[in-house]
């Protein structure tokens, strides 16, 4: 799990090859919030959550229990998303974008598997 950044948040999305619009979309947040909160101009929990869950960063919070309660949510609105782009232009970006999504896909679906075994 990666520590928490000393860099912006926009790093972790980007090595995912997804745009700002697709996180925006994930976490059902305005770009613009979701922009302010990446270059640090902006504190939001739920977007801080968001990209915990999204990109594997480590928060020794109890509170990350609160938000696998919308992990169905959340790998649901992946789903959604990768639907969204198929209907795109097949160019080599949403490529990276489908594959940058099934990532963590893999990773919350194996998070929740964990964390119901050991409810």
């Amino acid at each position: 799990m990666n520590k928490l950044p000393n860099q912006p948040f926009g790093r972790y999305r980007k090595n995912h090859n997804l745009k700002l619009k697709d996180v925006a979309y994930l976490l059902k947040m305005d770009e613009g919030n979701l922009s302010r909160f990446e270059t640090g101009k902006y504190q939001n929990p739920k977007a801080y959550l968001g990209y915990h869950f999204l990109f594997n960063l480590s928060i020794d919070s109890p509170i990350k229990d609160l938000f696998y309660q919308d992990n169905d949510e959340l790998i649901h609105r992946c789903f959604q998303l990768i639907e969204i782009l198929e209907t795109k232009s097949k160019t080599n970006k949403n490529r990276l974008r489908l594959k940058g999504l099934n990532s963590i896909i893999s990773r919350l679906t194996e998070q929740q598997e964990k964390y119901e075994d050991n409810q």
